[in-house]
């Protein structure tokens, strides 16, 4: 019988080893988490807590050179929690905003809409206190 392999070493998208979530938060500058500590407490206002993604996804682009995380809200999670080029945690991976699918959700447990308005420009919608996408009390900000 054949010797038995080591497993394959799972890459990031920087062909980097993939760390463990601590690791992760341990390699990103202070202050970066912080930041995002902040999303949907009630200290703050629901509209601010869209901002604050989009003020987060404005400092992964500038820090990444002017490219912003693409795919649908559970890709660009795992792009904000640490599986990007630079390793870095722009959101805690075990944040109570993200679901269990891994989707960041507003404070009404409805997974937020990142819309890309183009290559370097991106609006962050939440569907309110009704729970529906596209009515009358949703949140949005954006450039």
């Amino acid at each position: 019988s054949a010797p038995l392999q080591p497993p394959p070493v799972l890459r990031s998208v920087a062909g980097n080893p993939i760390r463990t979530p601590e690791e992760v938060i341990a390699a990103t500058p202070p202050g970066v988490l912080t930041f995002a500590a902040a999303l949907n407490q009630p200290a703050q206002r629901p509209h601010d807590d869209c901002q604050l993604l989009v003020s987060l996804l404005e400092l992964y682009r500038s820090l990444t050179r002017g490219t912003d995380p693409v795919g649908d809200n559970a890709e660009i999670t795992t792009v904000l929690t640490g599986r990007n080029p630079l390793g870095y945690a722009f959101i805690r991976p075990d944040s109570p905003a993200i679901s269990r699918e891994g989707e960041l959700c507003d404070r009404w447990g409805t997974p937020y809409f990142f819309h890309q308005i183009s290559g370097t420009r991106m609006a962050v919608r939440s569907a309110g206190p009704d729970r529906k996408l596209f009515t009358a009390d949703d949140l949005e900000a954006g450039p």
